[in-house]
């Protein structure tokens, strides 16, 4: 009996993206190494992030730095970032009608702490210098299903290699495999059926994407607030209104059905732009082709005629970009699987809009507490089945009714940002909206912003509570 209990419990994480990577880094900061074995298993070639930016708000960076790596975060700031501070009232974005020359402000939202843009790929690289040298990672490895034994998970990959684990981390984004599988336990759905309820829902928002030379607006305009500001600028359906100022992190626009999201990446050398087209007639049907394809850059420029000067030279400079389809999926009753050895981490579980720009943050934070679980669960001895069956269940406990809330409210908010929330659907076409309803809707968007400076810390506690 001893013996079982010595044996060393066999972790699998599928997906080598943020979410997988801070749950392997987590894991050796606390020191389990000699209590487990770690595999990724990664369906691409090679290590490498899709999309361009990430913020980083105050939740996500203080576990971060309980992580040990805030300094690695701070040298890759942009110039005119500071690192989140909650001890001080900072701008997170500002609002205002700028389908014109002059914009007529709505909204400064403001809270504790601030927030912090980067690429992904330098997220993705701090993680990677701080994970563990005996980490073993499985290139070019896709799941396509797990199965029960009496040994524990068997993993199937698509070039015919299998895999045993006792718990199974499904890291593995929108499309998870790991999901798919997992809904599909103990229903006798046919393969159609078990594709129709793992499938993502399109919000109807086609997002372009693209990178922007920074060098190249600051000769034209060397005041640029893209330069320096964290520049949120949302378009919603037939009204017109943007975000900007010059004093903040960060500004957001708005326009009928649009939405323009400006900040810089890369130390500044960099301008990360992503231009959101919204087809409310789209909205919550499944996705007809590619989720990401190559577009033009007229197909971004000739929404924003007239706009300030700012987005005005900032699209003079845009590449052709990619077009990228905006998905979630239907909130999960669970994150586990029923024998309790297989979990949902990150956009896996929670996919969601990106309008609190959160999916890295909420998916660290799992991946955070997850790690911490398996450590106090690893102090007990158990047996590998019991370790894993008390984990999952205390990770879905705890993390499910927060993500899935944080996921509804992303969506809530990308209603007002493009004035799709009832009432507002006469304030289109141009038409713009009397000042008591924009100040209206200005403090509706302030107050859903509120949680993102909130403490992750409780709430682990609560978890090694359980335990």
């Amino acid at each position: 009996m001893d013996l079982v209990k010595k044996k060393k419990l066999r972790i699998a994480i599928v997906g080598g993206g943020i979410g997988g990577l801070a749950l392997a880094v987590t894991l050796k900061k606390l020191g389990v190494e000699d209590k487990i074995t770690l595999d990724v298993y990664e369906a691409a070639a090679k290590l490498s992030q899709v999309g361009a930016g990430v913020t980083m708000w105050p939740r996500a960076w203080e576990i971060m730095k309980n992580l040990g790596m805030e300094e690695q975060l701070i040298a890759k700031l942009p110039p005119g970032q500071e690192k989140p501070a909650m001890s001080e009232q900072r701008f997170y974005l500002s609002m205002r009608k700028s389908n014109q020359r002059e914009g007529v402000p709505i909204v400064d939202v403001v809270g504790p702490g601030g927030a912090a843009s980067y690429h992904r790929a330098d997220i993705q690289s701090i993680l990677l210098d701080q994970a563990s040298p005996t980490l073993q990672y499985h290139l070019s490895h896709r799941l396509t299903k797990y199965r029960e034994s009496k040994d524990g998970l068997i993993l199937e990959f698509s070039n015919g290699s299998t895999a045993v684990c006792d718990l199974l981390v499904g890291a593995d984004g929108i499309n998870s495999a790991v999901r798919k599988t997992l809904l599909a336990e103990g229903k006798h759905w046919t393969e159609e059926e078990i594709d129709l309820h793992a499938r993502p829902i399109w919000t109807g928002i086609h997002c372009y994407r693209c990178l922007v030379d920074a060098d190249l607006v600051r000769r034209e305009s060397p005041e640029s607030r893209c330069l320096n500001k964290l520049t949120l600028v949302s378009i919603p359906p037939n009204l017109t209104i943007g975000v900007t100022k010059s004093d903040w992190d960060g500004s957001f626009a708005v326009k009928i059905g649009y939405h323009l999201v400006v900040y810089p990446i890369s130390q500044g050398q960099q301008i990360n732009v992503a231009a959101l087209v919204l087809n409310p007639e789209k909205k919550g049907t499944y996705l007809d082709g590619p989720v990401v394809q190559q577009s033009k850059r007229e197909d971004i420029i000739r929404h924003y005629q007239g706009w300030e000067e700012d987005v005005e030279v900032l699209l003079k400079h845009i590449p052709d970009p990619s077009r990228w389809s905006i998905q979630y999926i239907k909130p999960l009753d669970s994150y586990i699987s029923q024998s309790g050895r297989a979990l949902l981490l990150g956009d896996a579980a929670h996919a969601t809009t990106p309008d609190f720009a959160s999916g890295a943050g909420l998916a660290i934070e799992s991946a955070y507490f997850l790690g911490h679980i398996i450590s106090k669960v690893l102090e007990k001895n158990l047996a590998p089945y019991a370790s894993a069956t008390t984990i999952t269940k205390v990770y879905d406990e705890i993390r499910r009714p927060f993500c899935n809330a944080a996921a509804a409210a992303s969506r809530t908010l990308g209603t007002m940002s493009n004035f799709t929330v009832p009432g507002s659907e006469q304030y289109i076409d141009g038409v713009e909206m009397p000042a008591d309803k924009l100040s209206e809707l200005g403090a509706l968007i302030q107050g859903g912003w509120d949680w993102v400076s909130t403490s992750a810390m409780p709430d682990l506690e609560r978890a090694l509570g359980m335990i």
